[in-house]
């Protein structure tokens, strides 16, 4: 075991592409299991790109939206279905919880400003790749502990350029995260 203070370790999408290289993720991090971590991830490979095809699409009133959406969903459930043998297992719920925020997005018409619609539904893609790395850390033993970062981080609100507001986000840091870390 490698024994330091805490790290942080930020996982793009190409490392977590398939479930191979989620358990090769999971096989890095277990060299410093007994190291408080916080672990970022990207999406999932190529999420981003097709999410961004699923906002084209429903800005566009293409009829195309919710196809590309139901891809995305069942590549997600595959590979969760990949790495944990048991669909009553929380993760697909918690999964399914996040499906379900951009499903009542393109349930509406789309928002005048596409910079808004953007940030609402492609950002989704790291919320997504989070729940399933968790699930599956902590399935091999690695306690791990799921925080949505939209709990913490604060931006103003210029749509897909916006700045971090840092003293409210250190203090969301200070309220959701510090506990986390002393447990």
């Amino acid at each position: 075991m490698i024994k330091e203070k805490r790290k942080v370790f930020k996982f793009g999408g190409a490392s977590l592409k398939d479930a191979s290289a989620i358990r090769n993720v999971g096989k890095i991090l277990q060299r410093y299991q007994s190291n408080p971590l916080f672990i970022v991830v990207s999406a999932i490979g190529k999420t981003t790109n097709q999410l961004e095809e699923v906002v084209n699409a429903h800005a566009q009133k293409n009829g195309q939206a919710t196809a590309l959406w139901q891809s995305i969903k069942q590549r997600h459930f595959a590979l969760l279905s990949e790495l944990i043998d048991d669909p009553t297992h929380e993760a697909f719920v918690t999964l399914n919880d996040a499906f379900v925020e951009i499903e009542w997005v393109l349930d509406e018409e789309p928002y005048e400003n596409y910079d808004y619609l953007y940030d609402q539904m492609v950002p989704i893609g790291e919320i997504l790749a989070s729940v399933i790395l968790a699930a599956y850390l902590n399935h091999i033993g690695l306690r791990t502990q799921w925080a949505d970062a939209r709990d913490v981080i604060l931006t103003d609100d210029i749509f897909r350029e916006g700045w971090v507001q840092w003293e409210e986000t250190m203090a969301r840091f200070e309220y959701n995260m510090r506990p986390m870390l002393e447990e």
